[in-house]
């Protein structure tokens, strides 16, 4: 039964239009794996109610991320798909640590970098597994607007430069430096 259980999950990953929860597991995987070595998605150590998704090994520098779609599972044939995403940056009021120890109270975001991961293919080409297709946008967290709870895609790229799949790691090393 585990075995037709795990071919029964990896379908849903293999569908060109994922759901949310599925295409955010998806993207968490396929940035964890264009970064290098040095970072490591904090599920790996069983830590998946973390503020942050992934971890850099050496500095300890945490990264956020945050995905969205134009084209959804439940879009239908003729309903045009969402263009324009918000991504949540609120800050928050703290965060539970990876030992399940106390709660760490703090208002801010606790991550230090953001990668905000948008599809915005929207034809019958769209695959959401396909890396190309996805832009990448990676902001420092004191880049941020302050005090700010949602960003657009505008607002973005009045910030940082979108990047695709390839540069993405250098992207988030120059935002490590800022």
């Amino acid at each position: 039964m585990h075995e037709r259980i795990l071919d029964m999950l990896v379908r849903r990953y293999k569908r060109p239009i994922m759901n949310n929860v599925q295409r955010g597991d998806y993207v968490e995987c396929m940035i964890a794996l264009a970064l290098d070595e040095g970072w490591k998605l904090t599920s790996e150590d069983g830590w998946d109610w973390a503020a942050w998704d992934c971890e850099h090994r050496a500095s300890g520098a945490r990264l956020e991320i945050k995905q969205s779609a134009a084209r959804q599972t439940w879009d239908s044939e003729t309903e045009r798909p969402r263009p324009n995403p918000r991504f949540d940056i609120a800050p928050r009021k703290g965060y539970w640590p990876k030992d399940g120890g106390s709660w760490v109270a703090g208002p801010g975001r606790p991550a230090d970098i953001y990668v905000f991961a948008w599809h915005g293919e929207v034809d019958g080409h769209a695959d959401h597994c396909n890396a190309a297709q996805w832009r990448f946008f990676v902001v420092a967290e004191r880049c941020l607007p302050a005090g700010q709870k949602s960003i657009g895609l505008s607002g973005l790229e009045k910030i940082t430069t979108p990047c695709g799949v390839a540069e993405l790691g250098r992207a988030v090393d120059e935002a490590c430096l800022r």
